[in-house]
């Protein structure tokens, strides 16, 4: 059972006034989850905000390139043919590693309500997980403490963009060779 306590060290309840805390914490539920499991895929419907209690996740957006690719003459059948396809490559980009003390999922606090990442831990972690429904009820109910932590997350939704920013530049530089200034 996650405590009031452990709830605390997160900074985004850090100005929870305690018998708010108690409620929020009453609210949340403990999960555990092996090294490589996935917690959400980008794209699926957000239906939790997370925490990291102990452990370590890393959020990733799926890099997709279209190359266009020579058919080996040996493959062709018939003159008609084309002579290329497109094929697509994907690869995984990690924008951010989120640790102990640390949320994640904000976007099921949020519309459209939909993951723009995904989360898969990095390494054997324990979470808490609320339900995005229910902390927005909790923000309708007490107005102060849904201005006091919407701040906090958008400092770390402010941050996360940054580094997501940073991270598709650096792979854009990579993808089309160009080098830093």
């Amino acid at each position: 059972m996650l405590n009031q306590a452990q709830l605390a060290k997160f900074d985004i309840f850090s100005n929870v006034a305690q018998d708010k805390l108690t409620v929020i914490t009453q609210a949340c539920e403990l999960l555990e989850f092996a090294e490589n499991d996935v917690i959400f895929s980008e794209e699926d419907t957000a239906e939790n905000l997370y925490g990291v209690l102990d452990g370590e996740v890393e959020l990733s957006i799926m890099f997709k390139d279209h190359v266009l690719k020579a058919v080996p003459l040996k493959d062709i059948k018939y003159e008609e043919e084309n002579l290329s396809r497109l094929e697509i490559f994907e690869k995984p980009i990690v924008v951010d590693t989120i640790s102990s003390g640390e949320i994640f999922g904000w976007s099921s606090s949020v519309s459209p309500g939909l993951r723009t990442a995904t989360a898969r831990c990095s390494k054997a972690s324990k979470v808490f997980a609320i339900s995005g429904a229910k902390l927005k009820a909790m923000f309708a109910d007490n107005p102060t403490m849904g201005y006091a932590i919407m701040g906090k997350m958008s400092e770390i939704i402010a941050k996360r963009l940054k580094n997501r920013t940073d991270k598709l530049v650096e792979a854009w530089g990579q993808a089309f060779g160009v080098d830093k200034v």
